[in-house]
């Protein structure tokens, strides 16, 4: 009862608070750090991988994100060295199957400008925070549901990750030969990662339509549906044509040779594309073996691509994928060390461009207080990138959120803790990994890694 009254009686007027007159969107600080989206405020009920990414760019680009945790701590299972689709959130966690937790995530939604999910379709609805509920209570609200498969539909509300829905848009089996078994891409990050930089632009793209309308917005956005978009001329010329595309492995029918091929070391390669014939005439040239012909077409390249393949492979397997790479740019012939998620790390190019920042963590992990991860991948010329920041472990910002956002007394959410309406779980301590017998034991210092 007590939770109750506390929702009732210590939040300022939420419902009723002028969102519309906020200045919230496409601002830019006077420290000259780049954040448009800087007083947007976005509320997100979200686990795994798929939507916090996206929130996570959203964060980026200058929103106040709130994380939405249950009290389970069913993410941290998430959180390892890698958890940087968590970065710079704020978290609290509510239990929506109290009455009193409702009334706090409707009161949050109402001062919210994007209110997102992850969950299937049917699980907010149970709690009353469907859009139908939330957008007619704030017409201005943009609402984002992002599940598996979308709606409508008959798989609306079947749950998904990210190799099911891999599998389901098509991607699997556009990997091998027709003879083969289909894989999946790694560990189904790449939906993940799709649909939820695919969510940030949907939800950007409402912000400023809103800005002319004054209204929000209900958007329903499909994983599969994601996969499908990016593969969709391999699906158009699938439909024409009424089979499976031909598969060709590293090749392509208008770049020829293109490949990759091994370079010195172990288990080094190597990308080449040759786009045309004077590409191809220039590659021969530096490569100086009797067996090419520089006057070949891309007909004649394409019949005879397996032996100028194992030519390629002769001349390149002695040499440093770094070195070739520049030294075929630098005759027009393009080509890209095939990098590892180790050496990438220490790429002259990526450090050049700040593709990778140093966050500092409030706590050890895994023996050392920072980490790299990578930001956003485009630059602002003359704006600084937004700093990335730890990860907020479960309802860590349950006070400092309810206090900005609904004027809440930490009184009130203490008592909220206590009666179990909120969680506040202690940070995560993670146990050290036994070393590989790969492990560079020079590599941390190569990054500058501080102990």
């Amino acid at each position: 009862m007590l939770a109750h009254q506390c929702a009732g009686h210590c939040f300022s007027d939420a419902r009723s608070s002028p969102t519309l007159n906020r200045n919230r969107n496409f601002k830019i600080d006077a420290l000259h750090t780049y954040k448009p989206l800087n007083g947007t405020r976005v509320l997100s009920f979200e686990l795994a991988f798929s939507l916090p990414a996206g929130t996570r760019a959203l964060h980026d680009l200058g929103a106040d994100v709130v994380r939405v945790s249950p009290p389970e701590r069913q993410q941290d299972r998430y959180i390892s060295v890698i958890d940087g689709v968590f970065h710079g959130k704020s978290s609290i966690a509510i239990d929506l199957t109290n009455a009193a937790g409702r009334d706090i995530a409707f009161d949050l939604a109402m001062q919210a400008d994007v209110v997102c999910n992850n969950f299937r379709p049917s699980v907010l609805a149970k709690y009353g925070l469907d859009a139908a509920r939330l957008r007619q209570a704030k017409p201005a609200l943009i609402w984002l549901q992002l599940s598996g498969y979308g709606s409508p539909g008959p798989w609306s509300d079947f749950p998904a990750f990210g190799p099911s829905t891999e599998a389901a848009g098509g991607m699997n089996y556009l990997m091998v030969d027709e003879d083969e078994t289909p894989f999946r891409v790694s560990t189904g990050v790449f939906a993940d990662q799709l649909s939820g930089r695919y969510a940030a632009l949907a939800i950007t793209a409402a912000l400023m339509k809103r800005q002319e309308t004054g209204q929000g917005a209900t958007i329903d956005l499909s994983m599969t549906a994601c996969i499908t978009h990016l593969i969709g001329e391999s699906m158009t010329r699938a439909s024409v044509q009424g089979h499976l595309p031909e598969y060709r492995g590293n090749r392509d029918p208008r770049f020829v040779p293109q490949g990759i091929y091994r370079s010195v070391g172990d288990d080094e390669w190597i990308s080449i594309s040759v786009v045309d014939d004077e590409r191809w005439q220039r590659l021969c040239a530096l490569i100086g073996v009797a067996g090419l012909d520089p006057h070949a077409t891309r007909q004649m390249r394409w019949a005879d691509h397996d032996s100028i393949d194992e030519i390629i492979s002769s001349w390149s397997k002695d040499q440093n994928k770094d070195d070739l790479t520049r030294l075929l740019q630098t005759h027009g012939i393009a080509a890209a060390p095939v990098r590892t998620v180790v050496d990438s790390a220490l790429d002259e190019q990526f450090k050049a461009r700040g593709a990778l920042q140093p966050v500092r963590h409030r706590k050890a992990k895994l023996g050392y207080t920072t980490h790299p991860h990578p930001p956003l991948p485009w630059r602002v010329i003359g704006r600084r990138r937004r700093k990335l920041t730890d990860y907020r472990h479960t309802g860590q910002d349950n006070a400092r959120v309810l206090k900005r956002w609904l004027n809440m007394h930490e009184d009130a959410v203490l008592d909220l803790e206590k009666a179990g309406v909120l969680a506040r779980e202690p940070a995560l301590d993670l146990r050290e990994r036994p070393a590989s017998r790969q492990r560079d034991p020079q590599h941390a210092s190569k990054l500058g890694l501080d102990h």
